[in-house]
C-alpha cells in the first residue's frame, strides 16, 4: 500500500502509536508514527467521518502534528519514542528499521531521519472509513500551495465481514494526490538555509548602496557586526540542540529558544555610555505563566 501512496516511499516500518507531542497549552497525540527505508517519517491520523466539522478538524490536526514535529531534533524524537515504548534502547528508531532492513547502516539512516525532521519532509496520511469529495478538495488545495515538502494523502479503509465471520480490512487510495516539490536552498551539510539568509542578502545590497551615500554609517555597522560575530563564534550552550545566535539588525543578535520562550536578544548601544544587555521574550499563555514565576521569584530575591 505504501508504494500506492507514493511510488518512492517503499516499505514502511511502524514505530509507535499515540506519540505524545507537547504544544503550548497541552499535548496532542499522533495516532501512528512510522518511518520508510529512506528515513522519511510517516504520520497517520485515524478518523471516523461522521460530520463535516470532524473532516475539517482532522486536516488541521495532522498539519499541526507536522508543524510541531518539524521543531524536533532526532534526539527529541528518540526521547519521545523511548518514553512511549518504555525502552532503554539508545536508538529504538534504527533498531526497528534494522530488523526490517538488515543492510541499513546507522549513521546514514539517522542523518536521513534528521533531514526529514529538519525539512518537514513527511508523508501525512489521513485514514478514515469514507473519504468525501469536500475533503479531497481541501487536501488537494493544501498540496497545491507548495508550503513544504510534506505530502498529504487520504486513505480510505473499508471493512467487510466474510460469511465465515472473519473481518476483512481493505485499504484503498480513492484518488492519488500529486507530489509537489519546492526548491530548498541548503548549506554544505545538506541542511536548509534559514530564511534570515535572504534578509541578510537584501541588507548587504542596501549597504552597498548606502556606502556611497553614508560611508561612516556603513563602517560603524561593520564594527558592530564584527563585535557580535565574535560573540556568535565563542558562545557555548549546555544543550546540544540549542541553535546558535544569528545576526539581527544593526548591533543586535537573536538566540532562538523553545516554547514557551520565544528568543533571547543580545543588544549593544554605542556612545559615551555604551550598554550591553540581554532580554528574553515569552510567547502565549504558558509564556505569561513562566514570566510571572520569574517575576515573583525576582521580587522574593530582592526582599
Amino acid at each position: 500500500m505504501a508504494d500506492r501512496l507514493d511510488g518512492g516511499l517503499g516499505d514502511v516500518v511502524p514505530l509507535c502509536r499515540e506519540l505524545a507531542i507537547p504544544r503550548a497549552g497541552g499535548t496532542v497525540f499522533a495516532d501512528i508514527l512510522g518511518v520508510a527505508r529512506s528515513g522519511r517519517l510517516i504520520v497517520i491520523k485515524c478518523k471516523l467521518w461522521r460530520n463535516p466539522q470532524a473532516r475539517r478538524e482532522v486536516l488541521a490536526q495532522i498539519l499541526e502534528y507536522a508543524a510541531l514535529l518539524r521543531r524536533w531534533s532526532f534526539g527529541d524524537l528518540t526521547a519521545g519514542i523511548k518514553r512511549k515504548l518504555a525502552t532503554h534502547e539508545p536508538n529504538p528508531i534504527f533498531v526497528a528499521a534494522k530488523i526490517r532492513w538488515p543492510e541499513l547502516e546507522e549513521a546514514p539512516f539517522v542523518d536521513a531521519v534528521t533531514r526529514s525532521l529538519k525539512l518537514g519532509d513527511f508523508q501525512l496520511i489521513i485514514a478514515g472509513d469514507g473519504i468525501r469529495s469536500d475533503t479531497h478538495a481541501i487536501a488537494e488545495h493544501l498540496n497545491s500551495q507548495g508550503a513544504g515538502l510534506a505530502q498529504l494523502t487520504l486513505l480510505e479503509v473499508q471493512i467487510w465481514q466474510a460469511a465465515s465471520g472473519a473481518i476483512v480490512v481493505v485499504p484503498m487510495v480513492p484518488l492519488r494526490t500529486e507530489v509537489l516539490q519546492q526548491r530548498v536552498l541548503i548549506n554544505g551539510d545538506g541542511m536548509p538555509l534559514q530564511l534570515e539568509n535572504q534578509a541578510v542578502a537584501a541588507t548587504q545590497a542596501d549597504e552597498s548602496m548606502e556606502s556611497v551615500v553614508d560611508p561612516d554609517r556603513v563602517n560603524r555597522r561593520g564594527v558592530n557586526r564584527s563585535f557580535w560575530q565574535r560573540f556568535i563564534d565563542q558562545v557555548q550552550f549546555e544543550h546540544a540542540d540549542q541553535l546558535p545566535p544569528r545576526h539581527g539588525g544593526d548591533n543586535w543578535v537573536r538566540i532562538p529558544l523553545p516554547e514557551p520562550l520565544g528568543w533571547l536578544t543580545g543588544f549593544r548601544s554605542t556612545g559615551p555610555r555604551a550598554v550591553v544587555g540581554l532580554f528574553l521574550t515569552f510567547t502565549d499563555e504558558d509564556g505569561q505563566i513562566l514570566f510571572d514565576n520569574f517575576h515573583n521569584a525576582a521580587k522574593v530575591a530582592l526582599t
